[in-house]
């Protein structure tokens, strides 16, 4: 490794090891002596109709191996695996949902896999190791967004999806953790650190109180199955155990460095309310811990929403009409406990890296919908059709639909009444300013409702662009046209449902939030793909159906 790094200059502390080996793309050419050329002619037929013969043909072409060229050596080591084929394996592996030893199995024995990845059946292998290493190289590498983008993109241009019209929503997921109760959490937590410390520091671990340690090692979960009526007394137990596991190697330099230790430190400042003295008979716990307190210790980036413990993920959708299947165009990972308001602008970043451009109408529910919402996207070219629920966010004046406004939304061409402003002022970024004639107001038949205020000999009528698109698209949201081109967007319900019943999007198999992210996309790549491949054999079957004959 010393001599390939003094040849190159590659930092390989921070690099994966798979610099040591060379990079070599692999053939386009189709193999002529592939599993479909050595069938017979009636299977060769069968075959050629099925979801393998298109995916060999179509979704192979979508990887682009170039974007793995800079993990490995240029000129020396042996050659990689082909990265054509380890993608072609993750990718059929979440079309099935399988883990890693069932996707290998089939990739050992299954025909239909050694046509659909182009590879002979005596070199149909590969080791766990390889997928795994595979997955690391992709979560370094923007946890999978450029693969997942680049593979969308070319299937968008290869199938001709119209991307004008999109559709967005998020969806509750769940890491490879178990859902703990608030005793389950406290001994789960302490376990873990006490093993960690046995583990790694016998000394110190044996320095720990000796009925404390017993509690949660040599009677493991004693605590987290505790009878409801025992569990207060338990808990009150485990609180006071945190507070003096955390006094006892806050200061210890070793201790203080372990991140099994950290959990510890974050549970103690998440859940309890520290003492008043230095030796404390009990803990007091927080009524309501905050939403992104420790949820899990084995998945420490799980946090809590409305929705439960786990993640929130946003997708993006194509809905033209006459597209011959949709395409998720974007996917996003954020926490349980982040407000759908905030997801708007990023997603449309994510749209843009993919597609080119962001859509002209993106659909969806009233949880993304505020005035900033609109504006924002309508400054990116996109118009986000998102109803204002009835207590909607930038609403700061009652009576402001009554007014009428600009196009931009930024002058008032009129009062309820009719009245013209005599000028406009903006004196701030956010707020603008309509002055309105003062004989005029004071001739005005509705001056109790009006909002327009009286500042000093001036008659001022303060207003937000924000709020004018909120009161615009509340009076909009009401019409049978908005309605009517409104009901696609409860479509992407149905691949939130598609990817949690076929694809086992509802719970990973993975942990933390780098790798929930890479799973994310991965799962929404394959969704993408088995669409894309499945329209292809639809057409295919159907190009070589035979002619009805008329019974007459």
């Amino acid at each position: 490794m010393g001599i390939l790094a003094a040849l190159d200059g590659i930092d390989r502390a921070n690099s994966p090891v798979y610099l040591l080996i060379m990079f070599r793309a692999t053939s386009p050419q189709l193999g002529l002596f592939s599993v479909g050329n050595r069938l017979d002619e009636t299977k060769r037929a069968r075959l050629q109709k099925t979801w393998a013969h298109q995916f060999r043909n179509a979704a192979l072409r979508l990887i682009d191996e170039e974007r793995f060229a800079k993990f490995f050596h240029a000129d020396n080591g042996r050659p990689n695996k082909s990265v054509r084929l380890v993608v072609g394996v993750l990718v059929l592996k979440d079309i099935f949902d399988l883990t890693d030893e069932q996707a290998l199995e089939q990739l050992e024995w299954n025909t239909a896999w050694h046509h659909a990845l182009d590879v002979l059946p005596e070199e149909a292998h590969a080791c766990q190791k390889t997928l795994h290493n595979y997955r690391e190289l992709l979560v370094e590498d923007g946890e999978g967004g450029e693969l997942f983008e680049s593979m969308t993109a070319r299937l968008i241009a290869t199938a001709g999806i119209n991307t004008r019209r999109q559709r967005q929503d998020s969806t509750h997921i769940l890491s490879n953790i178990k859902l703990l109760t608030r005793l389950g959490l406290f001994v789960r937590t302490i376990t873990l650190f006490l093993e960690r410390l046995r583990d790694e520091h016998p000394r110190l671990c044996g320095a720990v109180e000796a009925e404390l340690r017993e509690r949660y090692l040599d009677r493991e979960g004693y605590f987290a199955d505790a009878r409801s009526s025992e569990a207060p007394r338990r808990l009150a137990q485990a609180a006071l155990d945190v507070y003096v596991l955390v006094r006892q190697f806050a200061d210890h330099r070793t201790v203080s460095g372990m991140e099994a230790f950290s959990l510890l430190q974050r549970l103690y400042r998440d859940q309890c309310v520290p003492p008043t003295t230095e030796e404390p008979i009990a803990i007091e716990l927080q009524e309501k811990p905050s939403s992104s307190s420790l949820q899990s210790p084995s998945d420490p980036d799980v946090t809590y929403g409305h929705k439960g413990k786990g993640y929130e993920v946003q997708l993006v959708e194509t809905c033209g009409e006459n597209n011959p299947f949709e395409v998720v165009t974007a996917v996003s990972v954020n926490g349980a406990n982040e407000s759908d308001q905030q997801q708007v602008l990023p997603i449309l970043d994510q749209v843009e890296q993919t597609c080119g451009t962001t859509p002209e109408t993106l659909h969806a529910d009233a949880g993304y919908g505020s005035g900033e919402n609109i504006v924002r996207a309508e400054e990116r070219g996109t118009d986000l059709r998102a109803p204002i629920g009835s207590k909607g966010p930038s609403e700061e004046s009652a009576n402001i639909g009554d007014f009428e406004f600009d196009e931009t939304r930024t002058k008032v061409l009129s009062c309820p009444m009719g009245q013209v402003p005599v000028a406009h002022e903006q004196p701030g970024k956010l707020t603008r300013l309509a002055i309105f004639s003062p004989e005029r107001c004071h001739a005005c038949p509705l001056p109790d409702k009006c909002p327009v205020e009286r500042r000093g000999d001036r008659r001022v009528f303060p207003f937000r662009i924000a709020d004018v698109a909120v009161a615009e698209r509340r009076r909009e949201q009401t019409t049978p046209e908005f309605k009517e081109q409104h009901k696609i967007r409860s479509g992407i319900e149905a691949t939130n449902s598609e990817l949690k019943r076929c694809h086992g999007f509802a719970k990973l198999r993975v942990r933390r939030r780098p790798r929930v992210n890479l799973a994310a996309r991965l799962k929404v790549l394959a969704l993408n793909i088995k669409r894309y491949v499945g329209h292809l054999a639809r057409a295919a079957t159907s190009a070589v159906a035979p002619t009805p004959t008329c019974a007459c």
